[in-house]
């Protein structure tokens, strides 16, 4: 039964290893054809020294480690490393299965299949992993439970015998005890699980070579020149539309133009996983020019810069230097559904590793591909983020540039006076470009609304005069074009983004989940002498630095939406509220003390193992055979009021119950019989046999059925 047990959690590992594509089909199912053979031959030949087997073991297990070491030289990055490397852990996984002759081996095997799971967990990119993390968890509660129950038996008294339960219900006694034993196994490990995994820190990776990047499916542009291609519009490019048109399937920004007068839903569909130290607006491109309904670029030049020898390429910087320090963050983009050929990160981008050049940079250090993202596509971004204070950008210099001013404040000829009096009512009372910006910001928080039903605008009128005087309820466009109008009325630079918003982070991956429906626009801001800044009038910008050191908050946040979700209306706001003030709680605590809950859960499983131990060290080996007979017997005459003196010998005692006690006088055979079998088993230098145990067992068992009948119970077999 534990062989089988171990060879399943085998197969489940090696399963879990191919399903994140880290083995080739031939070495996948070779694998798991192989691992049932080995067990098999392993258990015929257990007996025997197999000197012959464990020399070519050895051999296969060099050319294994040489194959390992011939792939490694050929990556180019520390996450390929893990491909060759799983490949590696399954080939050990199979030779050693050919040699399992004591159970310490089985034990090695369940260490190696753990293996294999944590690279499988690294490996994956969502939660399909848990299809195969469930059974190997369920797995090893019963690997577990029989590697205890093999040792109880190899600790139990070599001059007594173990007599299996027989008769009717045994098995049904047996089949409760192993569920019961598993489900209490399965249930402490998942709390522990989830409290460790809501105490251990989120630590700033470290970079040690080229962060991964590799294309599967090659989608490459005919004659590549630095433009935007976008697969899911039906020109290819940007389109500008009719009043109230569609927008089709794909985003419409990422093009030649965005129509303001565009309408529709976005799908939900998963785009793209991004793995990064803190969340981010993933930027697509700039727009620089309005006209009253459609952004688009002034400067369609484009700069190719070659590969070179390879990634990562060095993109130069297109804006005016600035003072503000800079944080590095390195984001790696995992493509799931087909994209335009933009290469998407959070501003600035100064290094891309991506697998095919030349790239493309235009005036805007907006980044593209000479192919398109297709699935399975992996690029990685190195990034310089400004990092500000509202200090640093209130002592800010007025005076931008003067072909720099001009390209960011243009606004469209014809725009109302309304929007240029609104823009000076909101700003003039502010004295810093920083306060204006705000105040603009704010005033767009508590007179607009966001909404995806946005009725189409009359013909001929401008967007943003609309929205902002008579609608007041848009699409993020409309926000972020509002906010970029209102400071150019006012001499402030600022230009329109457009890319993807951070998306949701799973807390299972440490990914975040980025859909079609996150496509976002947003602000940047114009800073002289510091740099340019994000503003995103219709979320706000995701706070800058890397996310908190624990999860326990996000888990809490996660928990009352889905509370949320499932709970009827009318209590949905106590628990909005309550799930709030629990989070806030949790945050607080998270914040000011970090180290407290891990603490509290190392010092709990610290005095948990502590007291195991303890227990251990005190516990006798189990009473079986004559001595659990005699036991047994003794426990029976206990309950009739006749205990056994401590200094009595086992012939004093019966001696005593015969002289006290009427079913001992009525049960006297089985009574000397239990004894003189205890006592030979004890004392004789020739121990009793078999046979003999097994009768006196029986005996003990006539006895205690008795006493319980002559008490008024009813008899338990």
């Amino acid at each position: 039964m534990l062989r089988s047990v171990v060879l399943a959690m085998s197969l489940v590992a090696v399963s879990a290893v191919a399903a994140q594509a880290a083995l080739d089909p031939l070495a996948a199912v070779g694998s798991l054809l192989l691992i049932p053979i080995g067990s098999w031959v392993s258990y015929r030949r257990r007996g025997e020294s197999n000197v012959g087997l464990k020399l070519l073991l050895a051999a296969a297990l060099l050319l294994a480690l040489a194959n390992f070491l011939a792939r490694v030289r050929l990556i180019t990055s520390a996450d390929e490393a893990r491909i060759p490397l799983a490949s590696l852990f399954v080939w050990v996984q199979v030779l050693h299965s050919f040699d399992l002759p004591r159970r310490r081996d089985l034990a090695f095997s369940v260490v190696a299949a753990m293996a294999l799971m944590a690279e499988a967990a690294s490996l994956s990119l969502d939660e399909r992993f848990g299809l195969f993390l469930l059974p190997f968890a369920g797995l090893g509660a019963v690997w577990l439970f029989l590697s205890d129950q093999a040792g109880v038996r190899s600790n139990a008294s070599p001059a007594t015998i173990l007599r299996p339960r027989t008769g009717r219900g045994s098995g049904r006694h047996l089949a409760r005890g192993v569920a019961r034993t598993a489900a209490l196994c399965v249930l402490a490990v998942s709390l522990a699980t989830g409290l460790v995994f809501v105490a251990t820190p989120r630590l700033q990776g470290r970079q040690i070579l080229a962060p991964p990047f590799s294309l599967v499916n090659r989608a490459a542009i005919p004659g590549f020149a630095g433009g935007v291609v976008n697969p899911a519009l039906p020109s290819g490019a940007g389109v500008k539309g009719e009043p109230g048109a569609g927008r089709g399937a794909g985003y419409p920004g990422f093009g030649s133009a965005v129509d303001l007068r565009l309408r529709g839903r976005l799908s939900d569909a998963l785009v793209m996983r991004v793995r990064a130290p803190q969340p981010a607006l993933w930027r697509g491109q700039v727009y620089d020019t309005f006209d009253g309904t459609n952004w688009t670029a002034s400067d369609d030049k484009q700069s190719l810069i070659p590969t070179g020898w390879g990634p990562p390429t060095f993109i130069p910087p297109t804006d005016p230097p600035g003072l503000a320090p800079e944080r590095t963050v390195v984001q790696t983009f995992y493509v799931v559904g087909r994209q335009p050929n933009i290469v998407f990160g959070a501003y600035r981008i100064a290094q891309v590793y991506f697998p095919e050049g030349p790239l493309a940079v235009d005036a805007e250090g907006s980044v593209r591909a000479p192919v398109l993202l297709e699935p399975e596509t992996i690029y990685s971004v190195v990034s310089r983020l400004p990092v500000t204070t509202p200090s640093m950008l209130r002592s800010a210099g007025r005076q931008a540039l003067a072909d720099l001013l001009g390209r960011y404040t243009q606004l469209p000829a014809d725009l109302p006076p309304r929007v240029v009096r609104l823009a000076h009512r909101i700003t003039d009372p502010h004295p810093t470009v920083f306060d204006k910006v705000m105040a603009v910001e704010q005033w767009l928080h508590r007179h607009t609304r966001y909404r995806l039903d946005v009725p189409p605008d009359p013909e001929g009128v401008d967007a943003v005069d609309w929205f902002l005087f008579e609608r007041r309820t848009g699409l993020c466009e409309h926000i972020a074009s509002a906010m970029a109008v209102l400071l150019r009325s006012v001499g402030i630079p600022a230009r329109f983004v457009v890319g993807f918003g951070p998306g949701e982070r799973n807390m299972l991956t440490g990914y975040f989940d980025v859909r079609q429906s996150d496509a976002h626009a947003w602000v940047e801001v114009y800073y002289p002498t510091v740099a340019w800044m994000q503003y995103d009038p219709t979320f706000g910008v995701p706070p800058a630095g890397p996310s908190g050191w624990f999860v326990g908050s996000e888990a809490l946040r996660a928990m009352g939406r889905f509370l949320a979700w499932v709970t009827p209306d009318p209590l949905e706001a106590g628990g909005r509220r309550l799930g709030s003030a629990a989070t806030s709680v949790a945050s607080v605590v998270v914040r000011r003390w970090p180290l407290v809950p891990a603490v509290a859960i190392a010092g709990g499983l610290l005095w948990g193992w502590a007291r195991a131990c303890r227990r251990k060290r005190l516990r006798s080996p189990p009473l079986i055979g004559a001595a659990a007979a005699f036991e047994s017997m003794c426990r029976s005459f206990e309950a009739r009021g006749c205990p056994r003196a401590p200094s009595a010998t086992p012939s004093e005692h019966i001696q005593t119950l015969l002289t006290a006690d009427a079913l001992a006088r009525a049960e006297r055979d089985d009574l000397e019989l239990v004894v003189r079998i205890f006592e030979r088993s004890r004392f004789a230098a020739r121990p009793p046999d078999d046979r003999e145990v097994e009768d006196a067992v029986d005996a003990a068992e006539r006895i205690r059925v008795r006493a319980r009948a002559s008490a008024g119970a009813p008899a338990q077999r």
